[in-house]
């Protein structure tokens, strides 16, 4: 009686986890200061762990296959476009895909082992939802004109300073990288005016005044925060980058047009970032549906049989 329930909750749970996670997946591109990575992993987890389960309870492969392709599908009310159609149809025969090879793996196996059942189809169903999040934020984010919720890059303080030193060797200007980590804004503003130099006699602080003034209200207006001299430079160099980075894809993303090459750069920054956490969260899914599997065998809501069956076997 209880498996009689669970199976259309199953076949209900499905699409509905599908259709929050495409919702949640909306919101945190197009909503600003929305969660953009604690909501949609919870959501994608939940949505894992119905589709295993599902692979396990539901009896009809027609009806599963017919809740996966809706599931999947239903990313196309928050972006409809011809592309993204074309990426989540590919992603629908993926995940059909990844159910077979896992309900044949547990018709077929020796003795139930549902963690290695899932295994058999957790790459192809992982991968089937990467393409169907990095289409619809694709279709999302080339929308022009839009307000998106983009993420924001970080420069850090190493990689500014190695590059730093490099361009120190082609420009001697700035060959300061290479002799001071520490430099201060105001001995910066010093070198680089030549108002100190090797075995000069320090400058009258008259002189120095006026110079250090406008060159802490230049690089000031640059950063974008107040400088009072006794900031490293370096650190000012690295907020100094990337705001400009991120200033750079806010305004290209607010005047680009279709054509624009800014929404495909994010999307393969996106699809990246999303092979190592989906694989993660992937595993983690496996586990918890493998143990609610075996809770559920334990607790007599699954049954297991015991069958003879005849293998082919190579003559040698």
């Amino acid at each position: 009686m209880r498996k009689k329930i669970l199976e259309p909750a199953l076949l209900a749970g499905l699409p509905l986890s599908a259709f929050l996670a495409w919702y949640v997946l909306y919101r945190a591109v197009m909503v600003p200061e929305s969660s953009i990575w604690g909501a949609p992993i919870t959501i994608f987890f939940i949505l894992l762990v119905f589709f295993f389960m599902s692979t396990v309870l539901v009896r009809s492969a027609a009806y599963l296959g017919a809740a996966l392709a809706g599931s999947l599908l239903l990313g196309l009310v928050f972006a409809a476009t011809p592309l993204h159609l074309v990426f989540l149809l590919l992603s629908t025969g993926l995940a059909y895909w990844a159910m077979r090879n896992i309900r044949e793996s547990l018709e077929f196996s020796i003795k139930l082992r549902f963690f290695n059942s899932f295994m058999s189809g957790r790459s192809y169903f992982v991968f089937a939802l990467i393409l169907a999040i990095t289409s619809q934020y694709y279709a999302l984010v080339s929308r022009a004109g839009k307000e998106l919720n983009l993420p924001t890059f970080e420069i850090s303080r190493d990689v500014t300073l190695s590059l730093g030193k490099l361009y120190g060797h082609i420009n001697p200007k700035y060959s300061f990288f290479s002799s001071a980590r520490e430099l201060t804004v105001d001995k910066f503003i010093l070198q680089n005016q030549n108002a100190v130099r090797p075995g000069q006699e320090p400058a009258p602080a008259a002189a120095i005044a006026p110079v250090l003034e406008q060159g802490r209200k230049q690089l000031s207006e640059l950063s974008g925060r107040q400088l009072d001299g006794g900031e490293q430079v370096a650190d000012v160099f690295v907020d100094l980058v990337t705001r400009k980075i991120n200033d750079y894809f806010t305004v290209g993303i607010a005047k680009s047009g279709r054509s624009s090459a800014i929404p495909l750069f994010l999307t393969c920054v996106l699809f990246l970032s999303l092979l190592p956490i989906a694989t993660i969260v992937g595993y983690a899914g496996i586990i918890f549906s493998a143990l609610l599997c075996g809770a559920l065998l334990k607790k007599g809501v699954i049954k297991k049989k015991i069958r003879r069956v005849e293998a082919e076997a190579l003559l040698r």
